[in-house]
């Protein structure tokens, strides 16, 4: 007997897969690859009209085939689900083989589907994880070669502190003028007027410099804002796809915990049984039958016998 136990999921009908599996023609050809089926029907001692081929039947692989489904049996059992595994041969030791190739036969069937069903699942979902990293990859090196041209790990980051300073110079800027103005009213003619217009004009020089090289020119190599624009692209870019792999990746776990879910196992119930002795012919069975016949026989032959002598003597 062979079970079909599938956890989560309704394994009849994958029993009736396997069960049809072993009537087939395709399980016929295997079992004659595997255990010489044709030697195992045709024993020398066998009864020369119950062996394969007989003096009534074509020696062709149909025939083979008719008779194959008169010795072996696979039947489901409606109430339980298990499917029921019965062959017939000439020695105890062939069905038993008979029995046994069926079963493993009938499981490599099911591991098939199952490798068939895993990778339907899992390989949509493969694919698209693979051309997600792929693109990560080209961006990364992308962001690589950005830098290496530029000079530059994150022109953000380095643009905050140069952002810092043009703040600091705008504040300082702010004091120096508002300290030559007080002066410009309290002592017109002191020299200290001088020295502070001449901070006042460096600062403003520094301010330049430090505003040409954030925000300067495009074609300015020194400004950040040509800088910036490409390597947010390429962040941008690369976040977008950080995502989209994240979602794959649990879209990916989600669907091997689906396809382990869905797989099939075949679980033997009882190992193919070695007989004690041969179910046929049925001798003691037909010694009765022979009897009963052969009586009826008799007695419908007195009768003629004693109708026919009646008309004669009449």
């Amino acid at each position: 007997m062979v079970g079909l136990l599938e956890a989560n999921h309704g394994g009849t009908q994958d029993t009736y897969a396997v069960q049809d599996y072993m009537m087939s023609r395709d399980a016929l050809r295997m079992l004659i690859q595997k255990v010489d089926l044709r030697a195992v029907f045709s024993r020398s001692y066998a009864d020369f009209l119950a062996k394969f081929p007989s003096i009534v039947t074509r020696n062709d692989f149909e025939s083979f085939y008719s008779f194959y489904l008169t010795h072996v049996k696979a039947q489901i059992d409606e109430e339980t689900g298990i499917s029921h595994l019965k062959v017939r041969t000439f020695s105890a030791e062939d069905s038993q083989k008979v029995a046994q190739a069926l079963l493993d036969a009938g499981e490599k069937l099911v591991n098939e589907m199952n490798d068939r069903q895993r990778y339907n699942t899992l390989h949509a979902v493969q694919s698209e994880l693979d051309v997600t990293l792929k693109e990560l990859h080209e961006t990364e090196m992308q962001l690589a070669a950005y830098r290496y041209s530029n000079e530059t790990i994150d022109p953000m980051k380095q643009a905050v502190p140069m952002m810092g300073t043009a703040l600091s110079l705008e504040a300082t800027l702010s004091m120096m003028e508002a300290e030559k103005k007080q002066l410009d009213l309290t002592a017109p003619h002191s020299p200290l007027r001088k020295v502070y217009a001449q901070r006042i004009a460096s600062i403003q020089t520094q301010m330049k410099n430090a505003q040409a090289h954030i925000t300067g020119h495009e074609m300015n190599s020194g400004s950040l804002v040509p800088k910036l624009l490409g390597y947010d692209e390429l962040a941008v870019k690369k976040t977008i796809i950080e995502k989209k792999l994240a979602a794959e990746t649990t879209a990916l776990e989600m669907a091997k915990a689906q396809a382990d879910r869905q797989m099939l196992y075949v679980t033997v119930v009882a190992q193919p049984s070695l007989p004690d002795y041969a179910a046929y012919p049925r001798t003691a069975v037909f010694i009765v039958l022979t009897f009963i016949t052969m009586l009826i026989f008799y007695v419908i032959g007195s009768l003629l016998v004693s109708g026919a002598k009646e008309h004669t003597l009449q």
